[in-house]
């Protein structure tokens, strides 16, 4: 049971209240998120396997995603969940952001109504330096630049929402354009 309180945003991501994550989740409130993707020397992207306690069990999501907590930044919840949930520690300057957006997914009577930021972690990093934590995923799994790059349409069910027309095109063009 998650009882952790979460900011109650506007349409304008200002604060305006304050609720408890399942009460967020369960009348579909604004609230903020991050995802962070991680990558390998050989342009190789990191996707989180939700594990199987999850309504979206199965599907890949970024390399870390997470809440942001009441009164906490978006860029300080990106440290905290890279840590938490792949045990790299790494500060601010080595994230790049990517984009904001707004949105809102059901699955399971679960209304998921957020603003997310998205960052990539500027290091490329390789398997020995990620841990798993079984409470958040069920490992991570690897694709390659090019296997992203010209991805079938019908391929796209295997992640999350927003994941292949949202965030990695994005990630995609930053690894094309800054790592050689």
């Amino acid at each position: 049971m998650h009882t952790e309180l979460l900011d109650v945003v506007n349409k304008d991501d200002v604060i305006i209240n304050s609720k408890s994550r399942n009460e967020v989740h369960q009348i579909g409130l604004l609230h903020r998120e991050i995802h962070i993707w991680l990558f390998d020397k050989d342009k190789n992207i990191y996707f989180s396997k939700t594990n199987a306690n999850k309504s979206s069990a199965g599907l890949l999501d970024a390399s870390i995603g997470g809440h942001v907590d009441k009164g906490e930044e978006y860029l300080v919840a990106a440290i905290r969940e890279t840590e938490e949930e792949s045990g790299l520690s790494i500060n601010a300057s080595d994230l790049i952001f990517l984009t904001k957006f707004t949105n809102t997914s059901i699955n399971n009577k679960r209304i998921n109504n957020f603003f997310r930021s998205v960052y990539i972690y500027k290091y490329p990093i390789n398997d020995e330096q990620i841990k798993i934590d079984i409470k958040e995923n069920d490992g991570f799994e690897k694709f390659s630049f090019d296997f992203l790059l010209h991805m079938r349409k019908e391929k796209e069910i295997m992640f999350h929402k927003f994941i292949p027309t949202h965030e990695l095109p994005l990630v995609l063009k930053y690894l094309n354009t800054h790592i050689f």
